[in-house]
């Protein structure tokens, strides 16, 4: 998958250079053999060549360019910025925390697969979407996530589950989500070297994450005695992970209350347990919260008039300084 869409990079940046240029052919030729070949350090030799080509096409921006760039068909069309929000903050007002469910009335599968497609555009940094969704709708599976969430009714009554699993390895995916932003045009051709350069840096951690410790230490020291900013190197793997997953986890959450469905999220859960019920892989994924999805009985419904109380916003928000 690399070498294929290195191959792809480089044709992009020689395009405009003309086929015949032998340090793009070369350069393409040298990718395709260092995967093929299995080498070890083939992901560096690549990115080394496509760093030399882009140099090479730095005094000809124009030629580089995409004879025809592709245009995401997906682009949503305007809408009324004051009818969106207050959708959107209806929606994030209404919100509550359900604990007893109807476990007579089930949700719309349509509406729920509609819902989990919003969810995936979600954010995520780098656009490795580092995430996925379990639906748990089985009832074995579920009274096993019961047992994993320590009791919690909520699993059981709601028809609905959702298991969010956060990726601690989501570099694994950065050729692929490359070689969607480049057939979107989404990433321009002299992007991609970059792009793959940023995220191994950024990501790699090394043998029981000592490389990842090793290169937040000299990060930070380099922005504080250079006085030059440099992203900040995650060194709890896990952590990310968490990071990443709980912005869809969020956003689901609040497409739910838009849908007229009730939701509960749950963090206090056996994490070991739940991958188990639901067999996720134990080394590579990490689980930051469950949500159950349905609607409320009556009496848990009246429970709705008195919300959760917050800080005042001057409390919660700080303008320019903490």
């Amino acid at each position: 998958m690399l070498g294929h869409s290195c191959r792809r990079l480089i044709a992009a940046a020689g395009a405009g250079a003309g086929a015949t240029s032998p340090r793009v052919s070369d350069a393409a030729s040298a990718c395709g053999n260092e995967v093929r070949e299995g080498s070890n350090n083939g992901n560096g030799g690549c990115l080394a060549r496509l760093r030399n080509l882009m140099v090479w096409n730095r005094t000809n921006a124009a030629a580089v360019a995409l004879s025809s760039p592709v245009s995401c068909a997906t682009t949503p069309a305007p809408i009324s910025s004051g009818a969106a929000l207050d959708a959107v903050e209806a929606a994030v007002r209404e919100r509550w925390t359900c604990r007893q469910f109807d476990t007579a009335k089930p949700i719309d599968l349509g509406t729920l697969k509609r819902i989990l497609a919003a969810t995936t555009r979600a954010p995520t940094g780098f656009n490795l979407q580092g995430w996925h969704a379990v639906v748990v709708t089985n009832t074995e599976v579920r009274e096993q996530l019961f047992q994993a969430a320590l009791g919690q009714p909520q699993v059981l009554q709601a028809p609905v589950t959702v298991v969010f699993v956060g990726d601690v390895e989501p570099e694994r995916n950065a050729p692929q989500a490359l070689e969607m932003g480049l057939e979107t045009g989404y990433y321009g051709p002299l992007y991609g070297a970059t792009y793959l350069r940023n995220v191994y840096y950024f990501m790699h951690g090394g043998p029981m994450q000592s490389m990842a410790a090793v290169k937040s230490i000299v990060s930070a020291w380099y922005s504080r005695t250079a006085g030059t900013p440099l992203v900040s190197v995650p060194v709890s793997r896990a952590g990310y992970a968490w990071k990443q997953t709980m912005i869809p986890a969020a956003a689901f959450v609040q497409l739910c209350t838009a849908a007229g469905w009730d939701t509960c999220m749950m963090e206090g859960i056996d994490e070991d347990a739940v991958k188990r019920a639901v067999g996720v892989p134990v080394e590579r994924y990490t689980v930051p919260v469950i949500v159950s999805v349905g609607y409320a009985t009556a009496a848990e419904a009246e429970k709705r008039r008195v919300r959760s109380p917050r800080f005042a916003t001057l409390h919660t928000v700080r303008w320019n300084k903490f």
